[in-house]
């Protein structure tokens, strides 16, 4: 009961905050079908939110495209309530297993999820970084079929592979900004240390002008630490630490606050304020030579 009763107030917390049942949100409510998924346009913008339950409605694969859907039974477990990547589904109605194999993952084979009508679907998200740290929108890929490497016959945009096939690509043109940007330990960074972690202070704050960052690894000094800001809205600063725990609050236009995603906190002894609480851990595998 008490699980059910945390479902329903993230539900009621989440369409009040955010404005899901808005007349675009509405269009979805029991008249799904996955026609409304063929958009001309393969890129969402930040007022489409699908739900979980429509990627296991669908009835036909389609092209792949950037969408956003709303998991609830996932929240627990990784803190998000939306989620976002590049669907991709291919229709196996009559195949025993169906895998995704991309530039995205190496090229190693990963298991796609079937729905009740034989649609298998994954949705990646796009985190591909090239060899110079920067952002690849170039998703290249096969489907895997019954052990059998296909290209997907919903896109149309595929290339010789040289070796008598094709392979599939997708293009991210752009992608929304994540609101729920939070702060986090970089598993990898341009310029890694071996007694160091690199930790990623971000917030989305586009009305903000200057934001700032103090804590415990900075003696809360607000002329140390400024982040930069992107043409998204979105805060960001990179800064090495020693693993340990740490203290911080974010300065915005000069009133202090919490970061925003973080749900760890604690006070601070000197001044009984709350603050965020961010646990940097040991790097637990050794590091690789860049070239």
């Amino acid at each position: 009961m008490k699980s059910k009763s945390i479902r329903i107030a993230l539900f009621l917390l989440f369409f009040t905050g955010i404005g899901i049942f808005a007349e675009d949100g509405m269009e979805w409510i029991g008249s799904f079908s996955s026609k409304e998924l063929e958009m001309s346009d393969e890129t969402e913008n930040q007022d489409t939110v699908y739900y979980l339950w429509q990627l296991e409605s669908l009835k036909k694969n389609i092209a792949p495209r950037y969408i956003r859907y709303l998991d609830v039974e996932s929240y627990v477990s990784s803190g998000k309530l939306i989620h976002r990547g590049i669907l991709f589904t291919y229709n196996g109605l009559r195949d025993e297993s169906v895998e995704i194999c991309g530039s995205f993952n190496n090229w190693e084979c990963s298991d796609m999820k079937r729905n009740q009508y034989g649609i298998y679907y994954t949705v990646i998200e796009p985190t591909q970084i090239t060899d110079s740290y920067e952002e690849d929108p170039v998703y290249e890929y096969k489907f895997r079929v019954n052990g059998l490497l296909t290209y997907d016959p919903e896109n149309f945009d595929k290339l010789e592979d040289g070796s008598g096939s094709y392979y599939s690509r997708f293009i991210l043109e752009n992608k929304d900004t994540d609101r729920q940007t939070k702060t986090m330990v970089l598993e990898d960074s341009a310029n890694e240390e071996r007694d160091l972690r690199t930790v990623k202070f971000q917030i989305y704050l586009p009305n903000a002008e200057v934001v700032r960052v103090v804590g415990s690894f900075n003696d809360w000094n607000p002329e140390h630490d400024f982040l930069k800001k992107d043409r998204k809205g979105v805060f960001t600063l990179e800064k090495k630490l020693l693993p340990g725990e740490y203290h911080y609050q974010f300065i915005v236009d000069g009133d202090y606050m919490l970061d925003t995603y973080n749900p760890s906190t604690n006070i601070k002894v000197d001044t009984n304020e709350s603050v965020s609480s961010l646990l940097v851990p040991e790097r637990n595998y050794a590091l690789e030579r860049k070239m």
